[in-house]
């Protein structure tokens, strides 16, 4: 243990043999030497001068214990003196293990003649093979525990230890023995401070010292990565002037309650103030003890930067306000999307039936928009809650701006300029066609209405060379957003304007978020805004953009029409006879199995609802398929309540209808599946 030092020896020994009598004057002067604040190995080499020179010994060793207490190993710390090196003689093994229990219960070992003593003496087995007579071993102990030993040594002729030199290297032991132990307990508390110091300078979080008062009296490096300010400006001063104001009460009423031995609260959530202004989502502990010798009350706390975690909070609350919309929308979508599916289709065929009646016409316009309203706000509820995207296809970004943007321009308030700029050669995305052009739509008018009294309306549509994703910026300089507001733009039911429902943002991130894509928003307050959507890029080619048709094509057929809504029922069944089709209704999905089982070779297609009683629109196809493998099939539902509805369709479904729907999208999805059946049936 330790490094070895030389250990002095070799006094003049003058004519004759010398006095092997130990000045009891020297023990002063060993005792001031341990007093002193000299390194350990100098200590050591002091001490041992003093105890070779004086006692006229040949040489001497001197052995610690490990200083790992669990251990008990012994090693030579100083070996010297006109000896060979003698400490070899004490190797580990069962007679010096012997020798050190002598020592622990006896004391000194003292031998004035080695050649006396027996062969089976673990001292004579030790040193007979090194040039030694005499010896004398003086242990150094810290109460019950052995921190090491003195080994004295003459050659030659055998000389007796005198009761003074025994006397004196007893003394010598206790006092040597004290400032080992103490030298030790002293490196023990140095490593225990580096440990502390380590683990407080590389602590992520902030740890600091305050006195009864709040003042700061330490403070951890962490205070440069969590507020930017170095520890030393912190030190000495008030904690108040890194705290949020309206928390600085609270935070130095804690420290006062724990310095006077109050138990502070688990942990104070609370804002600190950094170097640049901002302020920082914090929670510390407190905890207070007595230092010095006055007995001054210290408060020692540790605050931690949560932050990310509160945004996870605040995440965690927008995804359970997102479930809790979400289930509010499937309870509004499925009655409320039948009922507009009633009150817009018999709009419709009312329409029909009574175009030469000019009186009613206004009337009927009115019943169609505000239904048209109430779609829209369902269609905006199911949009946030991640639900709606039905019939996605590979398509240019160019397509979606090619029919949404001359829409969009003669919506614009006067004043208002649009300018577009779309990179021909983008890459396909996998969308949705109608929402995506309900995204573009919202974004613009946003940035619209922005702009009372005029500006620059930019859509620019690219490519990002980082990750490749397709990219929609949407550009205004209107007034701008400010930062108290920014943070809630994508909130449900907020908006700034004094009219408006506050979903327009929120649905148009619901649609991105469904598409896997990203929406992000830069403002500046008086210098316009940005909303940028990202969206990922299709791994199919862009599908063809579909003919534009002329008219309502005539149908012919019969169809077998599944709803549990008689009202809703009654109007699909008007529409489809109005297109020309033959059709047979059924109340739920098991009547219409059972009608289906009786003649299934008279139907050309059945139209099912999603959600019936006793059987579903999805097992009622499934017992159909069963009777007649390849019978066409419309799904039709106001809401995806399972979330399955593209897993439905594409498990046997030739299409989907989202309810409420127009004549003409009937028209045209008929005419699109049967058309393709009876082709394939052809061939």
């Amino acid at each position: 243990m330790g490094k070895a030092i030389p250990f002095p020896g070799g006094s003049p020994k003058g004519a004759g043999f010398p006095s092997r009598d130990f000045p009891i004057s020297a023990v002063p002067r060993i005792a001031r030497i341990c007093a002193l604040g000299l390194a350990f190995d100098e200590l050591l080499d002091e001490v041992c001068r003093e105890i070779l020179a004086l006692s006229g010994a040949d040489g001497g060793c001197l052995f610690l214990s490990s200083r790992d207490e669990r251990t008990e190993g012994f090693s030579p710390a100083s070996s010297s003196g006109t000896l060979p090196d003698v400490s070899e003689a004490y190797r580990p093994g069962p007679a010096l293990e012997r020798l050190l229990d002598r020592m622990r219960t006896e004391g000194m070992v003292q031998a004035d003649d080695l050649s006396l003593l027996p062969a089976s003496d673990p001292l004579k087995r030790l040193l007979d093979p090194f040039p030694v007579r005499s010896a004398l071993l003086t242990p150094l102990r810290f109460g019950t525990r052995l921190l090491g030993f003195v080994a004295l040594h003459v050659s030659g002729e055998p000389k007796p230890w005198g009761g003074e030199v025994l006397s004196a290297m007893g003394l010598v032991a206790a006092i040597l023995s004290a400032a080992l132990e103490r030298r030790r307990a002293e490196d023990r508390l140095r490593a225990s401070e580096a440990r502390y110091r380590f683990l407080t300078e590389h602590s992520p979080d902030l740890i600091t010292l305050h006195d009864a008062t709040g003042r700061i009296l330490y403070a951890s490096p962490a205070s440069l990565s969590m507020l930017g300010v170095r520890p030393e400006l912190m030190s000495g001063s008030p904690v108040e002037g890194f705290l949020h104001p309206d928390d600085a009460g609270k935070v130095v009423g804690e420290i006062r309650r724990s310095a006077v031995g109050e138990k502070p609260d688990a942990s104070l959530p609370y804002r600190m103030r950094g170097a640049d202004g901002r302020f920082v989502d914090v929670e510390s502990s407190s905890t207070s003890f007595t230092e010095g010798p006055d007995g001054d009350r210290r408060v020692l706390r540790v605050t931690r930067d949560i932050s990310g975690r509160r945004k996870m909070e605040a995440r965690l609350a927008e995804s359970q306000t997102l479930s809790t919309i979400g289930m509010l929308a499937g309870g509004v979508a499925h009655e409320f999307n039948n009922v507009l599916a009633a009150i817009q289709g018999a709009v419709e065929l009312l329409s029909m039936h009574s175009g030469g009646n000019l009186q009613s016409r206004p009337y009927l316009d009115v019943i169609r928009r505000m239904a048209n309203r109430a779609t829209e706000l369902t269609r905006q509820l199911l949009a946030y809650s991640r639900q709606g995207k039905y019939t996605p296809a590979s398509i240019p970004l160019a397509r979606v701006l090619s029919e949404t943007l001359p829409t969009i321009r003669t919506s614009l308030p006067p004043g208002v300029e649009l300018s577009a700029e779309c990179d021909d050669a983008l890459p396909p995305v996998h969308v949705d066609v109608a929402q995506m052009k309900q995204v573009v739509m919202g974004l613009c008018l946003n940035a619209a209405e922005a702009m009372a009294d005029g500006g620059r309306l930019s859509v620019r549509a690219y490519s990002d060379p980082g990750d490749g994703r397709v990219v929609l910026d949407v550009s205004d300089t209107g007034q701008g957003i400010d930062a108290k507001t920014m943070p809630r733009i994508f909130e449900p039911f907020f908006t700034t304007k004094g009219v408006g429902r506050g979903m327009g943002l929120a649905a148009i991130r619901g649609i991105v978020d469904n598409h896997g894509g990203e929406i992000r928003v830069a403002s500046l307050e008086g210098k316009g805004t940005t909303c940028t959507v990202l969206l990922p890029v299709s791994s199919v080619p862009a599908a063809a953009e579909p003919p534009a048709t002329e008219g309502q094509p005539a149908g012919a057929g019969r169809v077998l029409l599944a709803d549990d809504e008689e009202d809703v029922r009654g109007v699909v069944h008007a529409m489809l006879e109005s297109l020309g089709y033959e059709v047979i209704d059924a109340r739920d999905g098991l009547e219409a199995v059972e009608i289906f089982r009786r003649r299934p070779a008279e139907f050309d297609l059945v139209i099912l609802d999603l959600v019936m009683p006793r059987l579903t629109g999805e097992a009622a196809l499934g017992q159909m398929r069963q009777i007649a493998p390849v019978v066409p099939a419309i799904l039709i539902s106001g809401y995806d309540e399972s979330g399955r509805i593209r897993e439905i369709v594409a498990a046997g479904f030739g299409g989907f209808l989202q309810k409420p729907f127009r004549r003409q999208d009937l028209g045209k999805k008929m005419h699109e599946i049967l058309g393709v059946s009876r082709g394939s049936a052809a061939e």
